[in-house]
């Protein structure tokens, strides 16, 4: 028996009526996730609000149950619990949460290793490939349904989150889960075209003038590249800053580097910092240092100053000499 999450599933057979959210700024794991909940417990009898405030990207707007989200609880409480997936810090959370009598227990699922346990209850394993690896998991231990709509998003949540399955995360069991979702109805080919060969002419385009920026620097034993993104790229084009999701691989790949780092601008002297490692650098342990957070492998946070300034700065804490 699975008993990591008893406390869970006890308040979800005893409730009615419950909220699901995640992390501003949704990518393929907080949505799938959230939505994969969200039709398991409707599907189950429970009446949820699914609520997220920013815009679901296009690229996953094929998700089931993307068009039920909502941006507001208004008039939808009292709530008998909230169920935050895939989000490290309740300051992120991406629903206007009231007081705990509104919004009832808080049960915080995620994998993140920065994960402050802002819950009630505390599913927290930074060891897991996903949050949607854990919500499968609690679908199974409550013993819940998971139909095609369901396993849809879950296998979406997994497959974008371990990077196609390429990252160190994708464990034997994650490939189990995964192989296990398909045979409910998740249909790889369909995902991947939806999420990976399904790219708007501009996404491609702001791509072009973000590849120009592209800039390899030493920092002491290993190697980093960096590319940024302005906002003035962003009207150039006509894109929105969904369609930078991603660019930070392409740093990281660059043959010899360890750390690719993405700036994109969000407003006059404000950054929002991508970071992925190849292994070798602890990069949730650099984003930690300016109020960020994350994975090992993958982290983020947000940082204020001109450009070369910012870009000084993480090269310096990059080399060991910052702070």
């Amino acid at each position: 028996m699975d008993r990591r999450f008893d406390a869970a599933i006890e308040k979800m057979r005893a409730g009615k009526n419950f909220i699901v959210t995640s992390h501003v700024n949704p990518e393929g794991d907080a949505l799938g996730s959230l939505l994969g909940l969200t039709l398991a417990l409707r599907l189950a009898g429970k009446k949820v609000t699914a609520c997220m405030e920013d815009n679901v990207p296009d690229l996953l707007k094929f998700l089931p149950g993307s068009d039920t989200l909502t941006g507001s609880i208004d008039g939808a409480g009292p709530f008998d619990a909230t169920f935050a997936v895939d989000c490290g810090q309740k300051d992120r959370l991406a629903a206007p949460l009231g007081s705990p009598a509104e919004t009832g227990t808080l049960i915080n699922i995620d994998h993140h290793g920065t994960n402050d346990e802002f819950g009630d209850i505390n599913i927290v394993e930074a060891e897991a490939s996903s949050a949607g690896e854990l919500v499968y998991d609690f679908i199974m231990a409550a013993g819940l349904e998971i139909n095609k709509d369901i396993a849809t998003c879950l296998y979406v949540a997994i497959s974008t989150d371990t990077g196609s399955f390429r990252y160190s995360s994708s464990k034997p069991d994650t490939f189990r889960k995964a192989g296990e979702l398909v045979a409910l109805g998740a249909d790889p080919w369909d995902v991947a075209s939806h999420v990976y060969e399904n790219h708007p002419e501009n996404k491609l385009k702001l791509f072009s003038k973000v590849l120009g920026t592209l800039e390899v620097i030493s920092c002491d034993t290993f190697k980093a590249a960096t590319m940024y993104v302005t906002l003035e790229m962003f009207d150039s084009v006509g894109a929105d800053k969904d369609l930078a999701e991603g660019f930070v691989n392409y740093a990281r790949g660059v043959t010899g580097v360890e750390v690719g780092l993405m700036f994109r601008e969000s407003g006059p002297g404000e950054y929002k910092v991508s970071m992925r490692s190849r292994g070798l650098i602890d990069v949730a342990e650099i984003a930690q240092r300016f109020g960020g957070g994350g994975h090992k492998n993958a982290a983020g946070f947000k940082i204020s100053g001109e450009l070369p300034e910012v870009r000084e700065r993480l090269k310096a804490v990059l080399s060991g000499t910052g702070q």
